[in-house]
């Protein structure tokens, strides 16, 4: 498959063998997302020592500062900076090749973004039929208006950042050394185990987060830029919790339009239970419609090329 998003010009990891080179490429995954979080850790707690010193005898103010959403989803952008430097200064190619195409870039993430929001809110209308959730409250409220659309650029970062991790950078680099099914597998499955951590995880939930990878992976190829799949991840991630007000991947994302909440009675396995609906069995039909869809225009692509 001829696609901008697959061409990895770096000589780096030649010499290793192929499956040594996968299974290091899968552990530098994490040490880019674990290194990139330890650094923003100290730059922020820097940051915050002269806020410690004049609020002494107000600690639980200065406590709330790291609770917000906005600071732990900009927290990624160190993760993202961490991969950039890799890139650029070991692998000795530009930052531009992991997707940052310019033509356009801005209708690339607007049309993301909508392919996020449908998608999702395809497996929340599925859950909401078969009886998962209820509606609780709505709240169209200045102040949650204003919340709300500050964390569309932070839902960005985080969802562009674990896009360009798994995607952009692990996705190519697998391919070049086995074939695109390989890639997409593996690159789709870390991305799933990555979330094992969070609470409220599910063998569900898990599944759900796989074929989300398996989709962003096909969307990335079918739009070859990463711009496109970094605004549908965020989408994503923004309409689980700030449109529809249900945990993100088993945690509160705060302010939200509306309040969502399980069904007295309902089957995890239809309301997502506490992970959210991420978790539940009609978040993974929608996505394996998205596949479907997706696999064909990419089939149907080839065979035009080829002709």
């Amino acid at each position: 498959m001829k696609k901008r998003m697959l061409e990895n010009t770096t000589t780096r990891y030649e010499k290793l063998p192929a499956w040594l080179m996968i299974i290091l490429a899968c552990l530098m995954v994490e040490i880019f997302f674990f290194g990139g979080s330890f650094l923003g850790g100290m730059v922020v707690g820097i940051l915050a020592i002269p806020y410690y010193m004049m609020n002494i005898t107000n600690l639980d103010a200065v406590a709330d500062i790291f609770n917000l959403l906005h600071l732990e989803l900009g927290l990624f952008a160190f993760v993202a900076l961490t991969l950039f430097a890799w890139v650029k200064w070991y692998e000795k190619r530009p930052i531009s090749s992991l997707g940052f195409f310019r033509k356009k870039w801005f209708f690339e993430i607007l049309k993301g973004w909508g392919v996020g929001m449908l998608i999702f809110s395809l497996a929340f209308l599925l859950t909401y039929i078969f009886g998962g959730v209820e509606l609780t409250a709505v709240d169209f409220s200045g102040a949650s208006l204003l919340y709300v659309l500050t964390t569309i650029p932070f839902w960005f970062i985080q969802g562009g950042t674990e896009e360009l991790l798994t995607r952009a950078w692990l996705l190519p680099i697998i391919n070049k050394r086995s074939n695109l099914a390989i890639a997409v597998a593996i690159s789709s499955s870390l991305f799933g185990l990555m979330h094992l951590a969070n609470a409220n995880v599910t063998f569900l939930s898990i599944l759900s987060i796989i074929l989300s990878g398996v989709f962003m992976a096909l969307y990335m190829l079918k739009t070859d830029n990463i711009w496109g799949v970094a605004g549908l991840h965020g989408a994503w991630n923004f309409t689980q919790g700030n449109v529809f007000g249900v945990a993100v991947s088993g945690s509160g994302a705060g302010s939200s339009l509306f309040y969502f909440g399980n069904k007295a009675g309902a089957a995890d396995w239809i309301s997502g239970g506490a992970f959210g609906t991420e978790g539940s069995l009609m978040a993974s039909i929608a996505l394996l419609l998205g596949i479907i869809y997706l696999a064909l225009q990419l089939k149907k692509e080839k065979e035009n090329t080829e002709d």
